[in-house]
């Protein structure tokens, strides 16, 4: 732990004075100390131009800027404190923005009230939203609208938020709230369409390094640290990224202390320490929840909890929760580790905008890999919620596999006897429980002693017993990309529950402190942000690409290869093209590929030496065929690339989650279109048959 922190610390240190270089360098600099000279700079500045805060303590009211000379692509407009936190904005001071490349960094904005006015909005007045913006080393503190503020007699029910993100490919990162005792979220995303259930306009945020502490909002609703969409837009999609975030004795009545309210979005390496509420999938679909850490050493921490799953789709894996207390007393109480909630028959896929707000079925959920640790149940995983019997539309196709559950009071699983046309498949889970396992069937389920040893790295050692313990783990290397909790690779066949405890690799994911994240702290926690990286098999070739971000002081990218999964070797080395936070994109391909599996990762160097790997990617090349199938997730039709000799027996099938045939076709030549029109959205097996044998499977998503 303190060499990773030593490594933390140069990389701030050095990213921080390359932004420096970055923003000031071949640029004009401007010092205002007035909003009328703030706002003109702001408004005329080009490109590369900074705009500098003289130091001191400000009442400005609003703030109203609209700057139409960036790019995405362009050098950043900067706006930003003479020193770190050395521009205080206080009283009625609230800033809204709009237009593309801006950054905002080193404010704070303290003891204020800008009443049901948000204090920072990606728009303008007249509600021209940013875009490719980005917010940095910015605090708010104790700027509410409430009786306890600064403006004596107010109300804590105004609701406003601090800061709201319109447009697109806007970031938040290293940035601290603390002290939001108001109603209304701290960070909000916003959508440009509110006629449910059509799709807004994809929003590509991301939203990371940040410190939440002491959220203390005490209304029934409106508490949420973070609230990404409504339930309005729940069916837009976002491909919004949440990462590395900690959220820390927050103690509001609201139970939610992330709610998702939108499809698509991507949900890791956050920390949740001693918090009144947990991370719920509200509304939305297809979400991935992985590598976050739920710890509660606080006994009065005792409204805590992990994961709510609420509609279709999500996946939730190599997430670790220790020590929470929220559903004690109660097995069907909503604030336990993991839950999956039943949903209003009236509800179900509906188009009516007025039962958009209401529950939806958990179908297709995937819960794998995480470790439950001296939790008081209650049960350790609740399957179809029922809320007090009100939600009937019970969840079908859900999976419970290689789980790593131990209950310090209660029992392992809960499904309420009601739930009679509940689905769900379990393999490979270890559990022990006072109460014992709660589930009428135990297949999937085996009882042990489970001791685990002392902390590392954060969290508690796994028993030796789920080493290699894992049921049909290639069934789950594409869903967990060969990695843990802590972003080390797996072994071939993999350990049970989040953590491998012999992974291999640079630890990049451990329980959060206030040291790592928030406003002047270090910049990255990756030395550089990869954004996606895809392995591709057409014609006995491999195609590579990834997309980056953020590459500042970066060298080089080594593409490694290996048979085994363990043993990687060098295939080849790409020097870094991009010299700042702009995204950048990289291919490669390797022809002439024999039978067998190969496994790709990517190691990322910066140029101090430190480094870190991407998630391990698996191909299998067949003897006679070999498989390909883009895109996925699917919209409106699925394509099958077959690369070998078909035979007359060679088939197409897809099965949906519940094991049921939906489509079969016979293809006639090497590429298939498969339409999918007519099918229901949710998760698929896609079944390649030939030579009287299944030649592979294919987990297919489709959303639309």
């Amino acid at each position: 732990m303190k060499y990773l922190k030593t490594i933390l610390f140069y990389q701030w240190l050095i990213g921080s004075l390359f932004l420096l270089l970055q923003v000031t360098g071949n640029a004009t600099n401007y010092t205002v100390s007035t909003k009328a000279d703030l706002q003109t700079r702001m408004n005329a500045a080009v490109p590369g131009d900074t705009v500098i805060v003289a130091n001191g303590s400000y009442n400005f009211g609003q703030i109203n800027i609209t700057n139409n000379n960036g790019t995405p692509t362009s050098a950043w407009i900067v706006l930003k404190a003479q020193t770190f936190n050395g521009v205080v904005f206080t009283s009625g001071t609230y800033l809204q923005f709009a237009g593309k490349h801006i950054l905002i960094m080193g404010f704070r904005f303290a003891n204020g009230n800008s009443g049901s006015t948000d204090v920072i909005q990606f728009r303008n007045s007249s509600s021209v939203a940013a875009s490719y913006c980005r917010l940095n080393n910015i605090t708010i503190d104790s700027y509410n609208s409430d009786s306890t503020g600064s403006v004596a007699g107010t109300s804590p029910d105004i609701d406003n938020k601090w800061v709201s993100l319109f447009g697109t490919n806007n970031r938040v990162d290293h940035c601290t709230f603390i002290n939001k005792a108001n109603a209304g979220a701290t960070v909000v995303v916003w959508y440009d369409n509110n006629n449910y259930p059509q799709q807004s306009t994809t929003t590509l945020h991301r939203i990371d390094s940040n410190y939440f502490k002491g959220r203390g909002y005490q209304g029934s609703n409106g508490g949420e640290s973070m609230r990404i969409g409504t339930s309005t837009v729940s069916r837009s999609n976002g491909y919004n990224i949440i990462e590395y975030n900690l959220f820390e004795g927050c103690t509001q009545v609201e139970p939610e202390v992330i709610s998702n309210k939108s499809n698509f979005n991507t949900y890791r390496y956050n920390s949740f320490r001693n918090c009144f509420g947990g991370m719920t999938m509200r509304h939305g679909r297809y979400c991935s929840i992985y590598g976050n850490f739920f710890i509660v050493d606080d006994v009065a921490a005792t409204k805590s909890y992990g994961i709510r799953l609420i509609d279709k789709g999500h996946k939730v894996y190599n997430n670790y929760l220790e020590g929470l207390l929220g559903n004690k007393n109660s097995l069907t109480a909503l604030r336990c580790p993991i839950i999956m909630y039943n949903g209003l028959a009236s509800t179900n896929d509906t188009t009516d905008a007025s039962k958009a707000a209401g529950y939806f079925p958990a179908d297709s959920s995937m819960i794998a890999f995480n470790t439950i640790v001296n939790c008081s149940g209650g049960a350790g995983v609740v399957l179809g919620f029922t809320d007090g019997g009100a939600n009937t539309f019970q969840p079908k196709g859900i999976t419970i596999a290689n789980n790593l559950i131990k209950m310090a009071t209660g029992q392992t699983a809960y499904n309420d006897a009601s739930n009679t046309l509940l689905t769900y498949t379990a393999e490979g889970n270890i559990y022990q429980a006072p109460n014992g396992l709660g589930l009428s069937s135990s297949t999937g389920f085996a009882n042990s002693t489970l001791t685990f040893g002392t902390r590392a790295n954060g969290i508690l050692t796994a028993p030796s017993l789920v080493q290699d313990a894992a049921v049909n783990t290639a069934n789950y290397s594409s869903l967990l990309g060969n990695i843990d909790v802590q972003g080390q690779v797996r072994t071939t066949i993999y350990d049970i529950g989040a953590d491998e405890i012999n992974g291999t690799g640079t630890v990049v994911a451990y329980p959060l402190d206030s040291n790592l994240v928030g406003a002047g702290k270090p910049q990255s926690i990756l030395p550089v942000h990869l954004i996606n990286f895809k392995v591709l098999l057409v014609n006995r070739t491999a195609s590579f690409i990834w997309e980056v971000a953020d590459e500042i002081n970066f060298k080089q990218y080594n593409l490694e290869w290996s048979s085994d999964g363990m043993n990687f070797s060098l295939l080849t080395s790409i020097i870094a093209q991009g010299t700042n936070a702009n995204t950048v994109s990289y291919n490669y391909q390797q022809a002439n590929l024999t039978e067998g599996k190969y496994y790709y990762r990517l190691k990322m160097l910066d140029k101090d030496g430190s480094y870190n790997y991407s998630s391990v990617r698996m191909l299998t090349v067949g003897k006679t065929i070999t498989v390909n199938v883009y895109p996925n997730p699917a919209q409106h039709f699925v394509t099958v690339d077959l690369n070998g000799r078909l035979s007359v027996e060679t088939e197409i099938i897809l099965f949906d989650a519940t094991g049921n045939q939906v489509l079969k076709v016979k293809p006639s030549n090497n590429s298939v279109n498969i339409p999918l029109d007519k099918l229901a959205i949710g998760m698929y097996h896609l079944s390649i048959i030939g030579e009287g044998k299944t030649i592979t499977n294919y987990p297919l998503m489709i959303a639309k």
